[in-house]
């Protein structure tokens, strides 16, 4: 099994029917098989699906979301990470540089990308575009859109 780390945009498209990119993550898990693999998220990505499921849905929806997060996929704790803030925010103030509208890489995203590193996960699924920037991601979810 190849380790998988899931992206916000995959994950609501997936739990959401009323998500524009519904069928697109529908259609990605089911001929690339993403969720018989191990999957992985932080709780940066959880925070970010549980705060937009309620904001979107209800609150109650995103507590039965966190519970099927959390039973169902590896939540690696970014914070265990030495120094996570500031290499968060060095691959952040690299990307962003001196014109913060040229992408739209958020510091969560950011926080993946070191996750990823710290945990030797290369592939991600995800429907962001911004992750191509980093050569040593695997992007999964892009043919799909």
């Amino acid at each position: 099994m190849k380790k998988i780390f899931l992206d916000t945009s995959f994950i609501l498209a997936y739990i959401n029917s009323n998500d524009e990119l519904h069928e697109s993550a529908l259609k990605l898990e089911e001929e690339e098989n993403i969720l018989s693999q191990d999957c992985f998220i932080n709780n940066n990505v959880l925070n970010e699906v549980l705060t937009l499921t309620g904001r979107k849905i209800n609150v109650n929806a995103a507590q039965n979301i966190y519970y099927g997060l959390i039973d169902s996929f590896d939540v690696l704790n970014e914070y265990d990470i030495i120094n996570y803030t500031i290499k968060t925010f060095n691959i952040f103030k690299k990307i962003i540089g001196t014109d913060s509208k040229k992408t739209k890489l958020s510091f969560t995203d950011s926080s993946i990308v070191l996750t990823m590193r710290e945990s030797n996960i290369n592939n991600l699924v995800s429907f962001d575009q911004q992750f191509q920037h980093f050569k040593e991601i695997n992007l999964i979810g892009l043919n799909y859109l």
